[in-house]
This record gives structure tokens, C-alpha cells and sequence, in this order.
């Protein structure tokens, strides 16, 4: 028990939590979803504070919380694509796109991506009617797609400023899919960004 602790403390990045799905233990764009899930329902099944009955459940990671956080915190991360990418250009490239600030630098080196969002913001507040947020959502998905196929091409030609680019416009994109999904007439439209 106590090596299993000892390796954990010394984790470089959360692909190495799950070996199943990551055995090279190094970020990848592309992997299996369904093996990262099955792979963190396991890690979990085995060590989650619940099923240790207490005595184990203070496993030290390296983040000074418990195994079962650290799990926890790294399939999120890993299985949604905004946060995968914020993650790997942290991991690659030393950019922490989660501060603000460099964000908002790179956003305004193309302010036409901040126009485009503004204006479908606008549309999302005048619309009336479900079907035109349907038709508002479609789009929006279709651009988010996109990115996430571009940002394949990106990491796997290790092209870190275009990546950093894309994944500053997919956070106001993924934005814009909640405020979407949170959508009733008459009521005002929010947007974080």
C-alpha cells in the first residue's frame, strides 16, 4: 500500500492514472472514451473512499488530496475536449490558458472570432421561438465540431499557437452551448467568457 501512495505522489500528468487508455502515458487528442470510462468506473471501484470502508480513504495524491479527487478531477479533465486541450497545452507547451488574461490576449489577436460570437449572442436574444434556438444550437455544434477536428490536426503536428487560438474560441463556443441549453423567451441571455 504505502508504494501505491509513493507512486502516486510522484505523478507527472493524468494520463498516467489511466495506463488502460493512455499506455504511452503521454497527451493525445484522440483516444477511447469508452475505455477512459470504463477504465475510471475500475480506478474508482477500487478506490473511492466508500468502497474502502474509511481506513484507506486518505490515500495521499499528489495534489495533496485523495486518490479518488485526483481520479475524479483527471476524467473530467481528460474526457471533455475544452478542458482536454486547456490541459494539454499546459502539459506541452507550459500555457496555462485557464488564466484569464492570456486568453483574453489571444482572443484579441483576432477580433473577428469575437464579433462572430457577439453577433450569434445578439441572435440568441432576439429570438423568439425554440426552433430558432434549435437552429442557433445546430450551428453551434457544427462549430465546435469543427474545432475539435482542427485541434486534432494541431496536436498531432504539435502546432501549439494555432491550438492555443482554437481553444480560446471553443471556450466561448462551449459558453455559448450553455447559455443556449439555459434559453427561455423573454428572459436575458448570459454569456460568461
Amino acid at each position: 500500500m504505502l508504494n501505491l501512495v509513493r507512486q502516486r505522489r510522484f505523478l507527472s500528468t493524468f494520463y498516467e492514472l489511466f495506463p488502460q487508455t493512455f499506455p504511452k502515458k503521454a497527451p493525445v487528442w484522440n483516444f477511447n472514451e469508452r475505455q477512459l470510462r470504463k477504465e475510471y468506473r475500475n480506478l474508482q471501484a477500487q478506490h473511492h473512499p466508500d468502497m474502502l470502508g474509511g481506513n484507506l480513504s486518505q490515500e495521499v495524491s499528489s495534489s495533496g488530496g485523495n486518490y479518488s479527487s485526483l481520479l475524479n478531477k483527471a476524467y473530467h479533465t481528460l474526457k471533455e475536449p475544452l478542458p482536454r486541450s486547456q490541459y494539454m497545452l499546459k502539459v506541452l507547451n507550459n500555457m496555462d490558458l485557464t488564466e484569464e488574461r492570456l486568453s483574453q490576449s489571444i482572443m484579441q489577436s483576432d477580433p473577428s472570432i469575437l464579433m462572430q460570437v457577439l453577433d450569434t449572442h445578439e441572435q440568441l436574444e432576439e429570438v423568439l421561438s425554440e426552433e430558432d434556438v434549435r437552429n442557433i444550437d445546430l450551428e453551434n455544434r457544427d462549430r465546435i465540431k469543427g474545432i475539435e477536428s482542427q485541434l486534432q490536426e494541431c496536436y498531432e503536428t504539435m502546432d501549439y499557437g494555432r491550438a492555443a487560438r482554437l481553444t480560446v474560441e471553443l471556450k466561448y463556443w462551449v459558453n455559448l452551448a450553455k447559455a443556449i441549453k439555459e434559453w427561455q423567451p423573454g428572459k436575458p441571455v448570459t454569456i460568461n467568457h
